[in-house]
């Protein structure tokens, strides 16, 4: 199915998705259909001895050394891995939202010739009290993570992680037989009216991304495009 509005997007959600509970099905954009569902740590190159060895090093290095920049520190191995995929070290964490509109912007906001592709994974159970307590890395299936708020951009984007046990594989080949998965195609032509309805409706950088940063993101943005009536005049 192709997504070229944000009311048909909202159409299909309303008849398919809004039906469950919330949680049941989460979202995720890719602005690049190209792109997999493999967690960061799971991509590119590294100088390691071996994958495992790279995962290992990524994150002790960073529990050693991040200590002096988070307060207070996480208690738990998961709290240190939401937070190490917050700041951006690659992580056996994908990123998913419970709101379908902050999937669809993250689908739409780069790569404006490239067609992006949007989730929809319905995945009812979340990770129980019994595996949280055991570390991260010792998980054999794919579990849904709610991670305590460790930055207000995780409650902006209605965040939420699915942890991946083997991060080179993606997602959508090693689906769990009780989970499902939704692929919604982003044409290219439709990515700049898409981000422009979602503006209007109050989803963009700064409301998604509630810092200076994402403040000057979204001013500089809204600074070069026009209402969807006017985008063709000079």
């Amino acid at each position: 199915m192709k997504i070229e509005s944000v009311h048909q997007l909202l159409q299909v959600t309303a008849e398919r998705y809004f039906t469950m509970q919330r949680g049941q099905w989460v979202f995720r954009g890719h602005s690049d259909v190209r792109h997999r569902l493999i967690p960061s740590v799971g991509r590119g190159g590294h100088t390691s001895r071996s994958t495992q060895k790279y995962k290992q090093s990524l994150f002790h290095a960073f529990k050693r050394e991040a200590g002096s920049y988070l307060d207070p520190l996480p208690a738990t191995e998961w709290e240190w891995l939401s937070a190490a995929q917050h700041h951006g070290l690659p992580t056996r964490l994908l990123d998913w939202s419970h709101n379908p509109l902050a999937a669809l912007y993250f689908a739409v906001k780069e790569a404006p010739g490239s067609d992006g592709e949007l989730f929809a994974l319905n995945a009812p159970l979340k990770a129980p009290e019994n595996c949280v307590g055991r570390s991260p890395f010792e998980m054999d299936r794919a579990l849904k993570y709610y991670p305590n708020i460790v930055s207000p951009r995780i409650r902006a984007q209605e965040g939420l992680f699915v942890i991946c046990p083997d991060p080179e594989t993606p997602l959508d080949d090693a689906l769990r037989s009780d989970w499902s998965l939704d692929k919604l195609l982003i044409p290219a032509k439709a990515k700049c009216r898409l981000r422009y309805e979602l503006f209007r409706l109050g989803v963009h950088e700064s409301s998604l991304f509630p810092d200076l940063d994402g403040l000057s993101a979204r001013i500089k943005w809204q600074h070069t495009v026009r209402p969807l009536g006017k985008q063709s005049e000079p």
